[in-house]
């Protein structure tokens, strides 16, 4: 899935969600559509992240104010990954002898082996 998609089309694909969640969704704030002259549009990304709203929410039954904040640590959680994901590439940048310092502090302040 590659494309974006209407409302009609991201609440047929998204098994357990309804018109009126979606809307709920988009008014906390979890879900921030791209607003198009057409109308809203739902990105890849918001059709995963409804099937774990959906998900949560009918499992776990989550109302908004705990979804809101789980979706605020996934989000989180997301952010950190991306960091560290670009601080892995600038360290691997780094000439053999800097990377080899770095990996030996990292492990000294995990309480590892130098």
């Amino acid at each position: 899935m590659s494309e974006n998609l209407t409302v009609n089309e991201i609440i047929e694909t998204v098994a357990a969600l309804t018109a009126e969640r979606l809307t709920a969704y988009i008014e906390i704030g979890i879900i921030i559509p791209i607003q198009d002259e057409a109308g809203p549009l739902f990105a890849p990304v918001d059709c995963a992240r409804l099937q774990l709203i959906c998900e949560l929410e009918q499992s776990h039954e989550l109302a908004d104010e705990a979804l809101e904040l789980v979706m605020s640590l996934v989000d989180q959680l997301h952010g950190a990954r991306a960091d560290l994901e670009a601080l892995g590439a600038a360290v691997d940048a780094q000439p053999v002898d800097v990377r080899e310092r770095i990996l030996t502090a990292w492990r000294a302040r995990r309480g590892g082996p130098g």
